[in-house]
């Protein structure tokens, strides 16, 4: 099977939060496939921050070459500098490698 790279967002009281929601609304919107294309086909995340002066779609071309971004394992996350805090909940992007 392949792979293709994905982008997603969700708000969170922090990353862990975040992941979980995405991770269950890809669930619910694209079922439990293993390899349905989703973020819901990796197991982790990795916290990986915006250079400077770089965009969130900047960041997400870059993080799919990081040796940390893996198919099934992990795909990286960082916290959205553009959106303030929202009732304790902050905007948080995903993107990574989704098994397909």
């Amino acid at each position: 099977m392949g792979a293709h790279n994905f982008h997603t967002s969700e708000y969170g009281k922090d990353a862990a939060e975040a992941f979980a929601d995405a991770q269950s609304e890809a669930l619910f919107e694209y079922g439990h496939n293993p390899y349905n294309g989703t973020i819901s086909t990796v197991h982790d995340f990795v916290e990986i921050p915006l250079e400077e002066g770089e965009t969130v779609d900047q960041w997400a071309s870059r993080v799919i070459d990081d040796p940390r971004v893996q198919k099934w394992e992990a795909c990286a996350a960082v916290k959205d500098p553009d959106f303030k805090e929202e009732n304790g909940r902050w905007y948080w992007h995903f993107a990574g490698w989704a098994a397909c």
